[in-house]
């Protein structure tokens, strides 16, 4: 690439659809101009409408409407951010699942045909793929040896044409290490997400709690027990809820709806679409207890901790800065309670080891776009 001019860079991510998604992805930015300066372009492509890497075609959301135009019109025919840029970048996600059960397969998945096989691997020349902060989304306790041949094939072919792979959980690396491949894991790149817009601690002014039925978007026909986990959390909300400031932070209408449900004068914060605002508002946490995994990783951006309860392999991402996750059928009122006391007696100096463990990414990240 030539160093003169400015690179572009196509980042596969999603738009107006997952606040989770928006923190990587302003993460990722953050360490790519810090790797190459202030001389990029970014430009964003709807991985759910693949048809969102033309331009002028931005604004269609539906992937079979996508589907359509993609076998129409020519891809020649329009310009494409894909076949442009200089790098193109999968943006941090679930890229590795395999679930038998439902038929649901990550080489089935509705960007990578579209995007990498059909666009950057026939039109582009020079340019660099770069998998970051990939991630896996098996059952809570899985080990990944129940991916399938086919999706193994597909993990080693994103692998081998990428440039740069890092992951996001130990999961991730098991899969990865049951095929023969090797690749590190950092810390989500979410955590680098409050850099790019110059925020920092705005203070302790309320207690952050997040809700979701059954603790995660699916249950991958684990026995999830959404009863227990809805009163045993209710239950805690109460109790803390007499001598705290709490505000629940809801990423969708759905989380919203369930926190009325069981307090109907309960204090929401809820911004849609608008991952600003949810930065500023977890820069005034205190600590969190979460269900959204990527809440809890932008107060702890911030050197606050939380606590991540979940039913799948994402909740296990926390390991990688520190905190503390649980399997939503394990959690009782009691060890809420317990975890709340730890939390906010600052989880053994949480603020001084997540500084140490965030340099050390930062490090490790500019090590690995070193290839740039």
């Amino acid at each position: 690439m030539d160093n003169t001019s400015t690179k572009k860079i196509a980042i596969i991510t999603t738009l107006n659809h997952n606040i989770g998604d928006d923190f990587v992805r302003e993460g990722i930015k953050y360490l790519l101009k810090e790797k190459l300066g202030d001389n990029i372009s970014f430009s964003n492509i709807h991985k759910h409408s693949p048809i969102t890497t033309r331009n002028f075609f931005e604004i269609i959301k539906s992937r079979r409407i996508s589907n359509i135009i993609d076998s129409i019109i020519p891809i020649k025919w329009t310009r494409d951010k894909i076949i442009e840029a200089d790098i193109v970048v999968q943006s941090g996600a679930p890229v590795y699942w395999c679930h038998k059960s439902n038929e649901s397969h990550c080489c089935n998945n509705e960007w990578y045909k579209p995007l990498i096989k059909n666009r950057f691997l026939r039109y582009t020349k020079s340019a660099k793929l770069l998998n970051l902060a990939a991630g896996s989304c098996q059952k809570y306790n899985s080990d990944g040896s129940e991916f399938c041949e086919k999706c193994n094939d597909y993990i080693k072919e994103f692998y081998k044409i990428s440039s740069v792979t890092t992951l996001r959980d130990s999961l991730a690396k098991d899969i990865f290490s049951q095929i023969d491949i090797k690749s590190n894991v950092l810390p989500c790149s979410s955590i680098f997400a409050i850099d790019e817009y110059g925020l920092s601690d705005s203070g302790s002014e309320y207690i952050v709690l997040n809700y979701m039925k059954g603790g995660a978007h699916y249950t991958f026909g684990q026995n999830i027990d959404f009863k227990k986990w809805e009163l045993e959390f209710s239950k805690f909300y109460f109790e803390i809820k007499k001598y705290e400031r709490v505000i629940f932070s809801c990423h969708n209408k759905q989380e919203v709806d369930l926190v009325m449900k069981f307090d109907p004068e309960a204090e929401i914060f809820y911004k849609k679409n608008d991952y600003l605002a949810y930065m500023k508002f977890y820069s005034k946490a205190k600590f969190g207890i979460m269900n959204r995994v990527h809440g809890a990783f932008l107060i702890s951006s911030f050197g606050k901790p939380s606590l991540i309860i979940g039913n799948d392999s994402r909740a296990k991402m926390a390991d990688e800065i520190g905190l503390k996750n649980y399997f939503v059928n394990d959690v009782s009122y009691d060890i809420l309670m317990q975890e709340y006391k730890y939390l906010n007696s600052g989880a053994d100096n949480y603020k001084e080891r997540f500084r140490i463990i965030k340099e050390k990414a930062y490090k490790n990240y500019m090590k690995e776009l070193s290839i740039l």
